[in-house]
C-alpha cells in the first residue's frame, strides 16, 4: 500500500468517525446544544442514540461484528460526553464576550483572554475526539478500515453530486 493510499485511508477513518458523532457537536446557540435545526437542547440520550444508529449504518457496510460495533458505540459515547462537558466552558466565554463587547469601554486584555480561553476550550475537544477516532479505529481490522473509508469516500461524492 502506498503512503498516498493510507493517508486517504486514514483520513477516511478519521472522517468516518467524525461523521458518527454527527449532530454531537451541533452547537448552535448560546443556550444548549441543539438538534433538528435549532429545537431544544440535545439531551444525552438523543447524542448516545444518534451515535448508536450511525455506527450500526457504517459498520454494516464492512461486515464488522456485534461486538465490533458495540465497542465502538461506547467509545464514541464517551467521547461526546466529554466533548459535550467542555461545553459549559464555552458557555462562559460567550457570556463574557457579551460582556465586554457591550460594556462603555472594549478591555482588549480581557477579549484576548476569552479568545485564548476558546483556544484552550477547541484544542481539548479536538483532543478528545482525535482520541475517539483513534481507539474506534483500533477496534476494525485493516480490512475493515480500508472498506470504511473507501465506503465513506463513495458516500461523500453522492452526497456532493461527484459520484
Amino acid at each position: 500500500m502506498s503512503i498516498s493510499r493510507r493517508g486517504w485511508i486514514i483520513a477516511g477513518v478519521a472522517s468516518g468517525a467524525l461523521v458518527l458523532l454527527g449532530g454531537t457537536f451541533a452547537y448552535a446557540r448560546s443556550d444548549g446544544w441543539m438538534h433538528g435545526g435549532g429545537h431544544g437542547p440535545m439531551s444525552a440520550e438523543f447524542v448516545a442514540d444518534h451515535i448508536e444508529h450511525g455506527v450500526k449504518f457504517a459498520l454494516s457496510e464492512v461486515d464488522a461484528t456485534a461486538e465490533q460495533k458495540a465497542q465502538v458505540t461506547n467509545i464514541l459515547q464517551l467521547a461526546a460526553t466529554d466533548v459535550q462537558a467542555l461545553m459549559g466552558e464555552h458557555a462562559s466565554a460567550r457570556k463574557q464576550l457579551h460582556e465586554i463587547l457591550s460594556a462603555a469601554t472594549i478591555d482588549r486584555a480581557r477579549l484576548e483572554a476569552v479568545r485564548t480561553e476558546e483556544l484552550h476550550f477547541a484544542d481539548e475537544a479536538s483532543k478528545r475526539i482525535v482520541q475517539g477516532v483513534a481507539d474506534a479505529a483500533e477496534v476494525l481490522t485493516p480490512e475493515q478500515r480500508t472498506a470504511l473509508a473507501e465506503h465513506l469516500e463513495k458516500h461523500r461524492r453522492w452526497r456532493h453530486g461527484q459520484g
